[in-house]
């Protein structure tokens, strides 16, 4: 009987099993797997093919080599770093200096205009009418008017004079721009006849303001304010520069000047040592590998169409490999959720993207440490469990490594934070204590960005900056996991430990319904969700989701409610008139109406689970056994005295279908505790051998520290009371008398 049983357990595996596999599941999980692995391989691959691209891989300096000694198969050139050659090219564009052309006859156009100005005052006998027509809004018509009337020959050298300034001005050089807004020290001019150039210091030529300003310096010693006043509006006035600012030209010299800048500081000829192993990464070392490893992908190019994609799919799968196999293995339940694998895939892709877009955005920030992993971690934590999310961050931490060309100190970093963060919001109890966890991811960013810091002895500067960004993150992940975590909740069926919360209520209508239509029901309930939360501590599942599911397990108990024992206090028991195979049908039902009863008051599908998948498939022996009493030989389906399941496929859900056995059995006379354990222990050997437990991941070990729980905290409720011996009746008697 016992191996036909065991037989039995078998080919229930099998069949639990097998419904993982069926075609049509297993190969929708299939091309959501390929299509994840596919689409990270791309990210892990096309980074590397950028030709203009100076620095792209993720070599650290103050790092340690751990590879082999690595020699250099071919000649390759030492490129610069991309900082390096952003500021050779800043350094080229600056040393350009300013080109202006040469307008050879700006000199005697300035003093044609000079002498014209000069002869239509002069011939006017500086009157005042004439000064202001010439010189509009000039302060000094009239004092100029008497001086000249007095002093014709002194305004006559005044104007020689002038005009010897204007020829030394004119032939040093005289600029249209504004030799503030000229930054070199020197500047070319291009002469218009035969386009020589030649370099001219910036202190010996003039502008407009310079000119104007030491030609009012040369006057004033010798002649008044009105004179000097009026030359220099004349000379204001018929001003001209005789060099020209040429954009086109200059230009032209920058991007000659950036061509002639060169991407490379050195050569590594063949069979030369690279680096050593073990060696502590310098900036010349991490040069030398980025070179070599950008020139062997160009010079081999080649293999891009099939060694190099064949190399990172094997890569990305191995990665993917863990994750796929921790669900396959030990989370059934999200394994064959298309939604809740699917859930699991999107995250991987969405962190292939984001290490990939770290690498390809050409910025000297540090947004790596931008990627969310971290927010990832915590939505996962939340929506699944915490050990779903310490896997799914391995996993995602090291495809960021890879894609990152190895980048290890990134992928510590974010794991770290990220695995903290997640174990942070373990027990969550309110949507705000996600943000709790800010502090959490902060402290796990600090330790590994220090760490690196330390070892590679790099300036602080750098620090404060991964700091800043890691911060950020730290900010930003739980204000995003809250976000996703609201459209996950509205475009599923998946009911977190947050939403779960909402339930945990005894005062919920339903149960207020069912104390009122099945007190003993109801009282039954309360002490399993007690007993049901304790094992769930003891073996580390979910408490929390425990002893809700406890609490509505029993609810279609409330139609009916006197055809089941525990409600059946100074009732007459119905069961004795109805035969044994309609009973089964009335204490069946109770799970079926209680999952209609469910649905109407709209109770998450993971509380639903629990009404059906308390008593699994498991025979309800006490009717089965009358029934074949009364049968007289007559053949009996044992099909008619099961309950329609299906099995518990959570530690949860066995722990009540344990629980609530367990809890009736206690109600039964006892002599000993060692009685009570064996009955505890001979029931649950009863389901484990009837298949009831194949379906869920728990283990052997759980059962044994279950089956503890449930023995310690019945037996404390119902051991043995001290019998008090009662004083004699005479005693009592004669007591009184003496109180009065």
């Amino acid at each position: 009987m016992v191996f036909e049983k065991i037989v039995k357990k078998h080919q229930g595996q099998e069949k639990s099993f097998g419904k993982l596999f069926l075609p049509d599941k297993i190969f929708s999980k299939i091309l959501i797997s390929v299509l994840a692995v596919l689409i990270c391989s791309g990210f892990h691959l096309f980074k590397f093919y950028t030709e203009d691209d100076i620095s792209t891989f993720a070599f650290q300096e103050g790092g340690i080599w751990p590879h082999r000694t690595l020699i250099a198969e071919y000649s390759f050139p030492i490129f610069k770093s991309k900082e390096q050659y952003l500021n050779d090219l800043q350094k080229a564009r600056e040393n350009v200096l300013p080109v202006f052309l040469e307008n050879n006859n700006a000199y005697y156009i300035v003093l044609n205009k000079f002498d014209s100005l000069y002869k239509i005052v002069s011939e006017g006998n500086f009157s005042t009418d004439v000064v202001d027509d010439v010189l509009p809004n000039f302060q000094y018509k009239s004092g100029l008017a008497i001086f000249a009337s007095e002093k014709q020959n002194e305004i006559q050298r005044a104007k020689q004079f002038v005009e010897r300034q204007l020829f030394f001005f004119y032939l040093k050089g005289v600029i249209d721009l504004s030799l503030k807004n000229i930054k070199s020290q020197e500047v070319t001019f291009v002469s218009a006849v035969n386009n020589l150039e030649k370099i001219v210091p910036k202190r010996y030529l003039y502008d407009k303001e310079k000119l104007i300003s030491e030609l009012k310096f040369s006057l004033k010693p010798t002649y008044k304010d009105e004179v000097v006043a009026f030359f220099v509006e004349l000379v204001n006035r018929s001003y001209v520069p005789s060099y020209t600012f040429s954009d086109e030209l200059y230009q032209r010299k920058i991007q000659f000047a950036e061509k002639s800048v060169p991407k490379t500081i050195g050569y590594v000829k063949a069979g030369e040592v690279i680096v050593a192993k073990g060696r502590k990464l310098t900036s010349d070392d991490v040069l030398k590998l980025k070179s070599y490893e950008k020139v062997k992908l160009l010079k081999e190019g080649q293999s891009f169409t099939f060694t190099s994609m064949l190399g990172s799919i094997l890569n990305i799968l191995s990665i993917y490999s863990i994750i796929f196999i921790y669900l396959l293995i030990l989370r059934k339940r999200i394994f064959g959720d298309f939604f809740q694998f699917g859930l699991i895939n999107i995250a991987f892709i969405l962190i292939g993207l984001l290490s990939w877009l770290s690498v390809i955005i050409q910025t000297d920030l540090q947004i790596k440490y931008l990627i969310i992993l971290p927010s990832i971690s915590l939505l996962i934590a939340i929506v699944f469990d915490s050990r779903t999310a310490f896997y799914s961050t391995i996993t995602f931490a090291l495809l960021i490594a890879s894609i990152r060309g190895n980048d290890f100190e990134t992928a510590v970093s974010l794991m770290l934070a990220s695995i903290i963060g997640a174990y942070s919001v373990r027990d969550i109890q309110s949507r705000t204590q996600m943000f709790r966890s800010m502090v959490f991811v902060a402290l796990g960013f600090v330790v590994p960005i220090l760490a690196f810091y330390f070892q590679k002895a790099s300036n602080v500067g750098s620090l404060f900056e991964q700091l800043s960004f890691a911060f950020l993150n730290s900010v930003l992940s739980p204000v995003i996991s809250y976000g996703l975590l609201f459209i996950i909740e509205k475009i599923s069926s998946i009911t977190t430990d947050l939403k779960l919360k909402e339930y945990d209520d005894i005062n919920h209508p339903l149960l207020q319904k069912l104390s009122e239509v099945a007190p003993g029901t109801y009282q039954h309930t309360l002490s399993m969700a007690l007993l049901a939360e304790s094992c769930a501590e003891a073996i580390g599942a979910n408490r929390l989701l425990t002893r809700v599911g406890a609490y509505f397990h029993d609810i279609g108990k409330i139609f009916k409610p006197e055809y089941f024992v525990e409600n059946q206090i100074e009732v007459e028991n119905k069961h004795q008139y109805i035969s044994p195979k309609r009973s089964a049908e009335i204490i069946r039902e109770h799970v079926l109406k209680g999952i209609d009863l469910a649905k109407q008051y709209n109770l998450p599908p993971r509380i639903i689970d629990f009404i059906p998948m308390h008593h699994g498939t498991s025979l309800i022996k006490h009717f089965y056994a009358k029934a074949i009493e009364e049968s007289d030989g007559t053949p009996i389906d044992e099909a008619d005295f099961r309950y329609p399941g299906p099995k518990p496929n959570s530690k949860e859900t066995v722990i009540v279908m344990i629980c609530d056995s367990a809890e009736a059995l206690s109600r039964l006379p006892f002599k000993s505790k060692e009685e009570l354990n064996q009955s505890i222990e001979k029931m649950i050997m009863g389901k484990l051998m009837d298949g009831q437990f194949d379906e869920s991941d728990i283990s052997m070990k759980d059962l044994k520290v279950v089956q503890e729980v449930c023995l310690r905290q019945l037996f404390g409720i119902l051991h043995p009371r001290v019998e008090y011996k009662e004083i004699p009746q005479n005693r009592v008697s004669h007591t009184n008398d003496k109180k009065e």
